[in-house]
């Protein structure tokens, strides 16, 4: 019998003309995996909440949903806590405690658990997620990654016969994402807990799926893994969910889930190819627009600096990457390249001109905008169109809005608050947002989370053409296939510096855990090859053995 089902269900918010979700029909036997995928603002996070009936979004619902074979409004509110488990996309709304350790009892403390219980359940899956490192720290000062597994792990220590998981890996680093699902997928087949994941990177659980549900204008397809695959090699669309490894054998008609399998698969089929130049594409004669020099900073006079003889050039034009583990401080670093955060010590200069001599807001005019890692801090309005006319008449001009809401794709979003908005709607929304002030260099805080691939190539293109206009871009980012696929330059963060900034492909091409599923394909068959389209062009162009 099915633990979880949907019929025919059908969804619009109160005040929408437009249903969210109209015919939604699918089904989960107990263990089973099921992955959910659809562009940004197809419904993924909505159809997750209306299956946890407590956090439902207000508005007209029709259909049916059954939890273990009974009807959803027919649960008491014990039997839907003890059953189904949701982690949300945003962990900064999920909180409820001001500490990590108070936070991971609370749910157990609501449902009457004795208190040497509840020390044992939340001590032991603390070690299983392996979080002990900030079981005593304040919320507020973990990084977004550290909130997510903390909502994780509150979520699992009252053992949900059904997990529900929007964007799970979306504020996590690569090696933290691996981790991740590896847990997922030990906790599915040790525990036999049913997961519904929501995502739009999904190569890492997308092997162990047993069902995908793709969203698409609020109707929903099923699939099998194998019929996904088949339906994405005529379907572009589709493309974008299945793993890199995967994507790049479809020109051979063969099949592979794991990188060793399709890295087996190439080396077979090819001989070794030379080299092609690096790509030093933004390598010019340009003058540096942003340098910080010998930086330091730490959060509390007797606290250890975060940021320590951080040292950083920038050209006009040039789109910089910095990747590293969550925590370790990237965002820290952006906010005082911003002006927001001062450090102790060293000089930022932008044009050569130090940033602290920049009186009131000018800094911010023209000059430099900075996305944070919560694109909901930037908005004030009760709608999008306000927010985005309040920015026009601060900077005295309307030429450019209309552009960039057909670019970015949210016409629809415009008379809606801000805060009734999906991730990866307010990150669109905050971007636009950004475009309008005109700077001449954009810092941005993982800038893709929570785009589908199609909205986040739109992102990547734009930011590239800007920087082809002279603007400069940098980010900090988990995702590498970004990164690989639209900087010019990357960078490690670690240990409060940064760390063999290169260009791209030399970056990639060298290491081996912050580098892309594609590179270590190809690097032994295609040198230099370090995203899925070049592989994917490599292996149709290629010679076989």
């Amino acid at each position: 019998m099915e633990i979880l089902s949907c019929s025919k269900l059908k969804f619009r918010y109160n005040g929408s003309a437009e249903y969210t979700l109209h015919d939604v029909t699918f089904d989960a036997r107990p263990s089973q995996v099921v992955l959910v995928v659809g562009k940004t603002g197809s419904g993924k996070s909505t159809l997750l909440k209306l299956l946890k009936k407590e956090i439902a979004p207000a508005g007209e619902l029709s259909g049916e949903i059954k939890i273990n074979g009974k009807p959803q409004n027919d649960l008491s509110l014990l039997e839907s806590t003890r059953t189904l488990a949701y982690v949300s996309q945003n962990p900064h709304t999920q909180t409820v405690t001001h500490n990590v350790s108070s936070e991971l009892a609370f749910g157990l403390e609501n449902l009457g658990t004795d208190s040497r219980e509840i020390l044992g359940k939340v001590g032991e899956m603390a070690s299983y997620l392996g979080i002990e490192d900030i079981y005593d720290r304040p919320i507020n000062k973990l990084s977004g990654g550290q909130k997510q597994l903390c909502c994780l792990c509150s979520a699992l220590v009252q053992s949900p016969k059904i997990l529900l998981l929007d964007e799970p890996a979306a504020q996590l680093d690569p090696i933290g994402a691996s981790k991740l699902f590896s847990l997922l997928v030990r906790l599915n087949s040790e525990l036999g807990t049913t997961l519904v994941i929501a995502e739009h990177r999904p190569r890492e659980i997308f092997p162990y799926c047993d069902k995908i549900v793709f969203l698409d204008k609020g109707s929903a397809k099923c699939y099998d893994k194998q019929s996904f695959i088949a339906a994405a090699a005529d379907d572009p669309d589709l493309q974008g969910y299945i793993p890199p490894c995967t994507k790049a054998l479809l020109p051979l008609g063969k099949t592979a889930l794991f990188v060793k399998d399709a890295k087996n698969i190439i080396e077979k089929n090819f001989s070794v190819k030379p080299g092609k130049p690096l790509d030093k594409t933004g390598d010019t004669d340009a003058a540096v627009v942003f340098k910080a020099k010998d930086l330091y900073f730490r959060y509390s006079p007797k606290g250890k600096d975060v940021v320590n003889c951080l040292d950083v050039k920038v050209k006009k034009g040039e789109f910089f990457a910095a990747v590293g583990s969550n925590g370790c401080g990237k965002t820290t670093m952006l906010k005082l390249f911003c002006g927001i955060l001062r450090p102790w010590q060293g000089k930022i200069t932008l044009n050569g001109k130090n940033i602290r001599s920049y009186k009131g807001n000018t800094l911010y005019r023209e000059n430099i905008a900075y996305m944070p890692q919560d694109p909901f801090e930037m908005f004030v309005s009760p709608t999008v169109k306000q927010e985005f006319e309040n920015t026009c008449k601060l900077m005295g001009q309307t030429n450019t809005l209309d552009e960039l809401v057909r670019i970015f794709e949210i016409d629809h979003l415009l008379d809606m608050n801000p805060y009734d908005l999906s991730g990866g709607e307010i990150q669109k929304c905050a971007l636009v947002k950004l475009l309008l002030t005109k700077p001449e260099i954009l810092f941005l805080d993982e800038p893709g989370k929570g785009l589908d691939p199609v909205a986040k190539a739109r992102l990547g293109t734009t930011l590239s053409r800007m920087c082809q206009n002279g603007k400069t871009v940098v980010i900090a980012t988990h995702d590498l296939d970004f990164a690989a696929e639209y900087a010019h330059t990357c960078a490690l963060f670690f240990d409060g510096k940064i760390h063999s900034k290169t260009w791209a492909k030399e970056f990639f091409s060298n290491n081996n855990f912050y580098t892309t599923d594609a590179s270590r394909i190809a690097r032994s068959v295609f040198p230099g090859v370090i995203t899925t389209g070049e592989l994917e062009k490599a292996v149709k162009e290629g010679e076989g053995k």
